[in-house]
């Protein structure tokens, strides 16, 4: 495969993970105002607690063991090496794995659901309705687990255009079904009972479309084989110790303020999460077709140092002024979002986003060794910032509020942080030099013209609107004058050219698909 084709298929997948992300924050805007003035603070701050249980973010993601990692990387192997058998069975064993931990998992968690409530303190007029949320999120993993099995089908072979229209069903039937059991007044056990219901359907829309994607996919647990859970998980082992160290990292937080100052300053941590998050997604969107595509290219060292280097500029130009419009826009949008009751979250908004933009810059490396199976280095370095984020957010917790531990979490992130880039120059043979010129040089344009371009925005207009339409508005032209400024004053040259020859190619995506 090509550079200009490997990169097109890059460009054309991580743009349909792109729309989907921007569809879901989109939605989540929206809905999370709605269920805040209708659950209430401390409901909400409940709801919040209860998806620390699901698979998708949050503790029950560490039960894989690594395995959907790892079966995304071979699925993506044997695809580019047009083994079907090879395929089949690494499939039909990630299946019957999912399938035993989710019936195992999915008891214990309904068991669990009373003492959960107990642990946080929840105040004694949402007990019952608390401890049916957390029952019902816990039983839906017998449906969320398997689908991850057809998830990876469809990441290893680069099917994300068909990946994202599930996801963008299951997310209309979910939000849909949420505005319904709020309104008529079924509450967090409503809300978790909606949650049950869309994990179904995703189960079942995630088995068709992966079997009508890959031609001669035969998935079934009874398929399994030992020898291929072995090759499972002798890399998912790698792979579940970087989901530990990442699931602790995203979870502990919610568990260290709800536990030290209960379920309400939850609510506002998952305020200012919310809006971090927009940028998060996008941010993971940019990387998200990355480890199929350095999984099948693992033999080709100059493929490799292109995609670091062009992709790490790529993913930056585009997440980096999200991050950007959310720490300068933070107070008006949080206003007049939520109203006034949102005003504690503030500096918490800003701070995640500092650490946002801390971490965008390293996304594509890490990401490119995810797939290529190199993950020892980063892994001690992470667990080391994850012990030491840990340390500092029960310490700063009670001083400093709930804010207290998303700055344990930007000190520990940001030591590590040139340890890892350094890393990452090693592995892809690539200079300090050629980073910064390739890399931090094209984007610098834009981050200037976009920081002046808001600074009088926010001075002119948002000081003085409670209006969200208009606040939005304004981040939307904060974050277009960053990208206008990238293309045509930060890429020059070659670069360009091969910027505008990569989009044409995604943009004809059967040809690219011909051509690889």
């Amino acid at each position: 495969m090509s550079v200009p084709v490997a990169a097109a298929k890059l460009v054309r997948n991580t743009l349909a993970n792109g729309v989907g992300s921007v569809v879901g924050i989109l939605v989540g805007l929206a809905l999370t105002p709605f269920l805040i003035h209708r659950l209430g603070l401390d409901a909400y701050g409940v709801w919040a607690l209860a998806l620390t249980i699901t698979f998708a973010g949050g503790y029950a993601s560490l039960s894989d063991l690594g395995i959907e990692g790892a079966t995304v990387r071979y699925v993506a192997e044997s695809s580019a090496d047009r083994d079907l058998t090879a395929l089949n069975r690494a499939v039909c064993t990630s299946l019957a794995v999912f399938c035993a931990i989710g019936l195992v998992l999915a008891p214990i968690a309904v068991a669990l659901a009373h003492p959960f409530v107990l642990l946080f303190g929840v105040p004694h007029h949402l007990q019952d309705a608390a401890t049916a949320c957390f029952a019902l999120v816990g039983a839906q993993l017998a449906f969320e687990l398997p689908a991850r099995a057809f998830v990876a089908v469809l990441e290893g072979t680069q099917q994300f255009i068909v990946y994202q229209g599930v996801e963008l069903g299951r997310m209309l039937l979910q939000t849909a079904l949420y505005v319904i059991v709020v309104l008529r007044g079924w509450g967090i056990a409503g809300l978790a009972g909606a949650l049950a219901v869309s994990s179904l359907a995703a189960l079942i829309a995630y088995w068709i479309v992966a079997h009508r994607a890959v031609a001669g996919l035969r998935a079934s647990p009874f398929g399994a084989s030992r020898s291929e859970l072995a090759r499972l998980a002798r890399f998912g082992g790698g792979v579940f110790a970087l989901r530990l160290v990442s699931t602790i990292y995203n979870q502990m937080d919610k568990l260290i303020v709800g536990i030290a100052l209960g379920p309400r300053p939850v609510g506002l941590y998952e305020i200012a999460n919310r809006v971090n998050l927009g940028a998060a997604t996008i941010s993971s969107a940019s990387v998200s077709a990355v480890v199929p595509a350095a999984a099948s290219l693992r033999r080709e060292a100059v493929l490799l140092r292109d995609m670091f280097v062009r992709g790490s500029c790529y993913a930056t130009a585009v997440s980096l002024p999200f991050a950007i419009a959310v720490l300068i826009f933070a107070k008006p949008l949080l206003l007049s979002w939520i109203g006034p009751s949102a005003a504690p979250a503030v500096g918490a908004v800003r701070l995640f986003a500092a650490y946002e933009i801390l971490q965008m810059v390293n996304n594509v490396g890490s990401t490119m060794l995810y797939g290529l199976g190199r993950i020892r280095f980063p892994l001690i370095v992470n667990t080391t910032a994850t012990l030491a984020n840990l340390g500092l957010s029960i310490a700063l917790v009670h001083p400093l509020g709930f804010s207290g531990v998303i700055v344990g979490t930007l000190v520990a992130n940001g030591l590590a942080w040139p340890v890892l880039l350094w890393y990452y120059l090693q592995v892809f043979d690539c200079s300090l030099r050629m980073w910064l010129r390739r890399m931090v040089g094209p984007n610098l344009p834009g981050v200037a013209i976009q920081v002046g371009v808001s600074l009088a925005l926010y001075m002119t207009v948002a000081a003085h609107t409670r209006s969200f339409l208009v606040v939005i508005v304004l981040v939307g032209v904060s974050i277009g004058a960053s990208f206008a400024t990238f293309v045509l004053l930060g890429l020059r040259g070659d670069d360009r050219r091969a910027f505008a020859r990569t989009l044409r190619r995604a943009a004809g995506g059967r040809s690219v698909e011909a051509s690889a």
